[in-house]
C-alpha cells in the first residue's frame, strides 16, 4: 500500500510497503492532526479512522436491519444512494459531526446493527445450504472472527452471541452470564477495537488513535498482535505515546513530530525503529498472563518479536542482557507476593555446558538448542517452509548450499570460536575455585593461589579446537547451530539472498507467518517448538 503523508521540504512524500505506521510525539504536537490530513488526502484508499475520544456505550439489544444500510451507518453515519457524497462529505458530516480532529466518535450502536446484521443473513444462507444438502459450506461471522479474538485476549471469560445481544460469562462451569453493556470498560474497549478492525472494508488503511486507551500494557501487544493477524489485508496507523508498545510493532515505520506548523505542514521526521530509546519498564502486577523475560532492549530484540508469537501465553519482557534475565527471573520467582505467577526466562546458549544448562533450568530458565537466536531462522525446516511458501524451487539445492556455507563459516571462524569457548570454560574454573567453601582466610588464600595451576588455557584451547574440528570434519550442520556464535553467520549463508531479501526481511518475513493463526504458523511454532521450549 501506497500512503501519502505531508511533504517533506516541499517534496511530496509517501510511505509504501510498510505493515504499520506508527505517529509518536509530544502533546499538542499535532499527531491526530496529522492523521486526519492523511485521511483526506489519500481519496483512492479505503481509510477507517478510530478516534481516541469515543462512546463505549455498548447497546443492551439491537435489532437487525437491511445489510447495505448498516455497513453505510457504521462506516459513514448515514447511507445515500450518491456513493461519492457518502463517502466524503456523508463521512464527514455524519460520522465525524464536521469536526474532524476533536469530535467524539459514537457509533457503537451502528455497529453493532452492522454485526447483527451480517450475523441474521449469513446465519439463513448457511441454513439455506444445508437445506441444500451442502453440508460442507461454512460462513463465517464477522462476531464469531470477534469472539475468536476476544477469548484470545480475555482468558478468563467467554462471549456468546445470540438474537440481538452479546452475553458474557467466566469460563468457569456454572457461573452466571450478564449482558455484554454490562462489561468493564477495558472488555469494551476491546471488543471494540476488534469490532472496528474486522468490520473494516478490505486493503483498509485502519488509523487508531491512542490504541492504549483503557488496556493494560500485558495486554495491549497481545491484542493488537492478534487484530493484525486477523486482517493481514490492512495497513495500520497508530497514534500512542507508548515507546514499548511501538516497538512491536513489525515491519513498522516510525514518524517523530515534532511540530504543527499549519494545518497543511508539520515538522517532523521519519525515524528507523533503531534511531530512539526510553527506560525500560517492568509491568507484572496487574497482569493475568505469565512472565517470560528475555534478552535483548524493546527496541532492538528479536527475541521479544519472535517468542511474542511463539509463547502467546506470556507477557514477553526483554532485558538488555543474560545476566539480566538470570537476575530478574530468580529474584521475581523470589517475592512471595508473586508465587502465584508464572515467570521464566530465556537465554542464549553462549557456550554454556550442560551442567550449567540444567542448573538454569532449576531456575525456570531455558536455554534453545542453538548458540544464539538468529541461528533459529538456519534450522532446515524453516528454510523448508519459507521456501514452499514463496514457490521456490531446487529448495535441496538451498539447504545443502546454506549447510556448506555454515560449516565453510565455522571454518573460518574456527580460531576465533575456540578462543571463546576457552575463555568461558577458563572462567568457570575460576569462579568454581573462587566460590567454593572455605572456613578461613588462609584457606580462601590458599585456593586462590592454586588457580594458575588449575586453569590450563593452552589445553582448552586446544580441547575446543579438536571440537569444532570435528563438527566441521563431519559437516554436522545442527551442531554447528549450536555452537557459532557469531551474527555475521545468517548473512554469510546468502539464505535470505536467496529470497530475493536482506537479512531483516526473512527474519521478518517468518516471524509475520507465526502470527498469521493458521495451519503454517502452526507447523512453524512445531518446528521452532523442537528447538526452544519453556516448558509446560
Amino acid at each position: 500500500m501506497k500512503i501519502r503523508i505531508p511533504n517533506i521540504d516541499d517534496k511530496e512524500s509517501f510511505i509504501e510497503d510498510k505493515q504499520s505506521i506508527v505517529l509518536l510525539g509530544a502533546n499538542g504536537a499535532g499527531k491526530t492532526r496529522m492523521s486526519v490530513w492523511i485521511d483526506e488526502n489519500n481519496p483512492e484508499l479505503n481509510v477507517h479512522r478510530i478516534s481516541a475520544q469515543k462512546s463505549l456505550d455498548m447497546p443492551e439489544y439491537v435489532s437487525p436491519t437491511e445489510l447495505k444500510k448498516a455497513e453505510d451507518c457504521f462506516l459513514y453515519g448515514a447511507t445515500a444512494d450518491n456513493r461519492r457524497w457518502l463517502e466524503k462529505d456523508g463521512k464527514r458530516y455524519s460520522r465525524w459531526g464536521n469536526n474532524l480532529e476533536t469530535h467524539m466518535l459514537n457509533d457503537y450502536q451502528p455497529l453493532m446493527e452492522f454485526l447483527m446484521t451480517e450475523n441474521f443473513e449469513k446465519s439463513i444462507e448457511y441454513r439455506e445450504k444445508h437445506k441444500e444438502g451442502n453440508q460442507e459450506f461454512d460462513n463465517e461471522t464477522k462476531l464469531e472472527k470477534i469472539k475468536k479474538i476476544w477469548e484470545k485476549v480475555i482468558t478468563h471469560r467467554k462471549l456468546q452471541i445470540s438474537a440481538g445481544k452479546i452475553e458474557v460469562e467466566s469460563v468457569d462451569v456454572n457461573s452466571d452470564k450478564y449482558n455484554g453493556n454490562a462489561m468493564s470498560d477495558g472488555e469494551r474497549a476491546i471488543f471494540h477495537y476488534i469490532a472496528e478492525v474486522v468490520s473494516a472494508k478490505n486493503n483498509s488503511l485502519i488509523i487508531i488513535d491512542e490504541p492504549e486507551n483503557h488496556l493494560h500494557n500485558s495486554i495491549l501487544e497481545r491484542l493488537w498482535n492478534e487484530i493484525e493477524a486477523e486482517r493481514q489485508d490492512c495497513v495500520y496507523l497508530y497514534i500512542t505515546h507508548n515507546l514499548d508498545f511501538a516497538r512491536t510493532r513489525n515491519n513498522t515505520q516510525i514518524v517523530w513530530i515534532k511540530n504543527m506548523i499549519d494545518k497543511q505542514k508539520w515538522d517532523y521526521k521519519l525515524l528507523d525503529s533503531n534511531d530512539f530509546s526510553d527506560d525500560l519498564l517492568l509491568e507484572i502486577l496487574g497482569n493475568r498472563q505469565g512472565v517470560l523475560f528475555v534478552e535483548g532492549t524493546p527496541d532492538k530484540s528479536i527475541d521479544r518479536k519472535l517468542y511474542s508469537r511463539l509463547f502467546p501465553q506470556y507477557n514477553i519482557i526483554p532485558l538488555e542482557g543474560c545476566a539480566s534475565v538470570i537476575q530478574a527471573t530468580k529474584a521475581y520467582n523470589k517475592l512471595p507476593m508473586l508465587h502465584y505467577k508464572t515467570i521464566k526466562g530465556i537465554v542464549d546458549r553462549d557456550r554454556r555446558t550442560e551442567d550449567e544448562i540444567n542448573s538454569l533450568l532449576q531456575d525456570k530458565i531455558y536455554v534453545p538448542s542453538v548458540a544464539e537466536i538468529e541461528n533459529l531462522f538456519l534450522i532446515p525446516q524453516v528454510i523448508e517452509l519459507v521456501a514452499r511458501k514463496q514457490s521456490i524451487e531446487n529448495v535441496d539445492v538451498l539447504l545443502e548450499q546454506t549447510k556448506e556455507k555454515t560449516i565453510e563459516f565455522l571454518k573460518l571462524h574456527l580460531e576465533e570460536q575456540a578462543l571463546l569457548f576457552t575463555k568461558k570454560r577458563c572462567q568457570n574454573t575460576i569462579n568454581k575455585v573462587c566460590n567454593q567453601s572455605t572456613q578461613t582466610i588462609d584457606d580462601y588464600k590458599t585456593s586462590l593461589d592454586k588457580i594458575a595451576d588449575k586453569i590450563k588455557p593452552q589445553e582448552e584451547y586446544s580441547k575446543a579446537c579438536e571440537e569444532l574440528q570435528k563438527i566441521v570434519d563431519d559437516k554436522d550442520y545442527l551442531a554447528a547451530l549450536r555452537v557459532i556464535n557469531n551474527k555475521g553467520l545468517l548473512p554469510f549463508t546468502n539464505v535470505s539472498n536467496a529470497f530475493g531479501w536482506k537479512k531483516q526481511n526473512y527474519i521478518d518475513y517468518v516471524i509475520r507467518l507465526l502470527g498469521i493463526q493458521d495451519s503454517t504458523s502452526e507447523e512453524l511454532c512445531n518446528i521452532f517448538g523442537n528447538y526452544v521450549t519453556v516448558g509446560d
